[in-house]
């Protein structure tokens, strides 16, 4: 069900995602659906946070580290990257838009942002090592790599045909990463 709401939102967006396209995607009757859910909003925010949690939960694992320290800076930007290219994020940026109007859906993800927010620093925190992560510039230029990626992820929207592999803005953010962290110059 959490499964078949999440491909609803990526595929039609918030408003296409209806009780109705779930049930139907996930083989339920109204009843199998609504005795878990009250709500379509409760079962949407549900669902993008299932599997923003289990996707952030694996970050971690997903590789073996390279052992320098500039190495594993770049490597941890490129998969800081990845994060914004996932489904799961524009499934997010669909609920974040709905909460801008909708009150209910507000009140149902702050408390799991705020959650899944710590998660994703922790995510982080295990990319870059943590050698890294006690130099005093850390967390602000994470917030900052963060807050950047998520804008430049959202451009992708109006030019999906970009290669977010070659994005001029990966190199920068690598730069700045080694300029704060490892104290690289320009």
């Amino acid at each position: 069900m959490l499964d078949a709401a999440v491909d609803a939102l990526f595929d039609l967006g918030y408003s296409g995602a209806s009780t109705l396209e779930i049930q139907r995607r996930a083989g339920l009757s109204r009843g199998g659906l609504l005795h878990q859910f009250a709500s379509r909003d409760e079962l949407l925010v549900a669902a993008v946070h299932h599997l923003a949690s289990v996707r952030v939960a694996a970050l971690s694992d997903d590789r073996d580290w390279p052992p320098t320290p500039r190495e594993r800076v770049d490597a941890a930007v490129v998969a800081m990257w990845l994060q914004y290219r996932q489904p799961y994020f524009w499934v997010s940026v669909e609920l974040w838009l709905a909460a801008r109007h909708n009150p209910a859906v507000r009140r149902a993800l702050e408390p799991l942002e705020r959650e899944l927010g710590e998660s994703v620093r922790a995510s982080t925190a295990a990319f870059f090592g943590e050698d890294l992560v006690e130099k005093s510039g850390y967390r602000p230029l994470t917030e900052l790599l963060m807050t950047s990626m998520r804008g430049v992820g959202l451009a992708y929207a109006l030019s999906p045909d970009r290669n977010p592999d070659s994005d001029p803005h990966l190199e920068l953010w690598q730069k700045t990463a080694r300029h704060h962290l490892l104290d690289e110059s320009w």
